[in-house]
């Protein structure tokens, strides 16, 4: 299911993301095309402008002359004087091409002739023209001569297809560019979608362990009170109470699991239920350490009780939520030290942060394990067959932390053993 969202998203992704570059190298390829036709019309214009002025200037010109500003220039040159087509060797477009196109030029002139040559004064007035003609950009210029009505007719021609053989090439360019670039999105998308799907993932996955763990947790109890309530009806009355009693317990523990995951499944949720106002953290602590004294004595831990001299700020907290966290620690370190350890149950102020701890001298929690005593169903030790332990108290801890907003950490107690810390937010009025 992951994978097929992970490929739609990716052509989701790499779809837009090409569209946006092709949009792009759309304008930037109009701008660049333009760019470059500016450009060479520009210089055409320029080589033009310099040639008409020799030609003005001069009283003649060799044919050697005019053949070196064709190849220079690029393009054909064609000169007529008093109307009379002057011909020279040019280097420019075979005789074929130049004999062609000249017609089609004279035509083209015609409009720039008539308005000069017809003038009431009978002087010839030195005027330039542009004009498209095919393919071709073509610059002419009437220059009057030394007698009255003589004139000189340049005009230059330049093919301009090679603008748009240019601007075909840019295309290809442009394409390759395009398609590389959505190669790259493509590879970069898979990647990041990936990544952005990494922890869904990781959370169906461990939601697939979740629902694993808790049914082969469950399997067994309701095993026992099955055969419990089998063997009941096909026993004397008598002798039922055995029976029935291993039931009822099984019973039991499968209404704390069933309480375990309801916390751990409305936590997920943010529908965990909790009635927070201000309370007293030393007082709170009384409270719990006067309800576990004597489960302590009972486990044979002795069990001790450090509050601060000063004044302790109040916390925002559920008081049933957190002696439900308490508890749970406390359980815990009855349950992995052995008979005759110390616990001890701690609250410290410091820096507008209150500190309740529980902490033990037994073996400690090795530094790989910490990582992951708080995850579900995860037992450090997996040799323990207790029934009471389902693996969820700790988790059911972080999760109650997370209620409160406060932080649940476990080191090491100096000396040996494991110290569980929760720290809350002061209440400062």
């Amino acid at each position: 299911m992951l994978t097929a969202l992970r490929r739609r998203l990716t052509l989701l992704m790499t779809a837009l993301t090409s569209l946006v570059l092709a949009g792009a190298l759309v304008v930037t390829w109009n701008y660049a095309t333009a760019q470059y036709r500016t450009a060479a019309e520009t210089l055409l214009t320029q080589n033009f402008s310099a040639i008409v002025d020799r030609l003005d200037s001069a009283d003649s010109v060799s044919d050697a002359w005019l053949a070196d500003q064709e190849h220079n220039s690029g393009c054909l040159l064609f000169l007529w004087d008093n109307g009379a087509a002057l011909h020279f060797a040019g280097t420019t477009g075979s005789a074929d091409a130049r004999n062609a196109v000249e017609p089609l030029l004279e035509e083209g002139l015609s409009p720039l002739l008539d308005t000069s040559l017809h003038d009431s004064s009978g002087a010839v007035q030195r005027q330039s023209a542009v004009f498209t003609l095919n393919e071709y950009r073509c610059h002419a210029a009437l220059l009057p001569r030394g007698t009255a009505g003589s004139y000189l007719l340049v005009a230059a021609l330049q093919d301009m297809g090679f603008v748009h053989r240019h601007a075909v090439q840019t295309v290809v360019q442009y394409g390759a560019i395009w398609f590389t670039g959505t190669l790259l999105l493509a590879i970069i998308s898979w990647r990041l979608t990936g990544k952005a799907l990494a922890p869904t993932a990781l959370a169906m996955r461990r939601q697939k362990e979740f629902i694993a763990a808790a049914g082969h947790e469950l399997r067994s109890p309701l095993a026992v009170v099955k055969a419990s309530l089998d063997a009941a009806c096909r026993t004397p009355v008598t002798e039922r109470a055995t029976l029935l009693r291993n039931a009822e317990q099984e019973t039991d523990r499968m209404a704390r699991l069933v309480e375990d995951l309801l916390v751990l499944a409305n936590g997920d949720l943010d529908a965990l239920p909790a009635h927070l106002h201000p309370i007293a953290p030393d007082n709170l602590c009384l409270e719990v350490y006067d309800a576990f004294f004597p489960l302590a004595q009972q486990r044979q831990h002795p069990l001790s009780l450090t509050l601060p001299e000063d004044s302790v700020p109040s916390i925002e907290a559920d008081p049933d939520r957190v002696k439900q966290l308490l508890a749970i620690l406390l359980n815990n370190a009855f349950d992995h030290t052995p008979a005759g350890t110390p616990v001890e149950l701690c609250l410290t102020y410091c820096g507008e942060k209150i500190t309740l701890a529980v902490q033990d001298h037994g073996p400690g929690i090795p530094d790989a394990e910490k990582a992951r005593v708080f995850d579900r169903f995860y037992s450090a030790d997996p040799s323990r067959t207790d029934k009471h332990n389902f693996g969820l108290g700790l988790s059911v801890a972080k999760e109650l932390a997370r209620l409160h907003h406060a932080d649940l950490t476990v080191t090491d107690t100096p000396g040996g053993g494991a110290k569980f810390a929760v720290t809350f937010a002061a209440r400062i009025s």
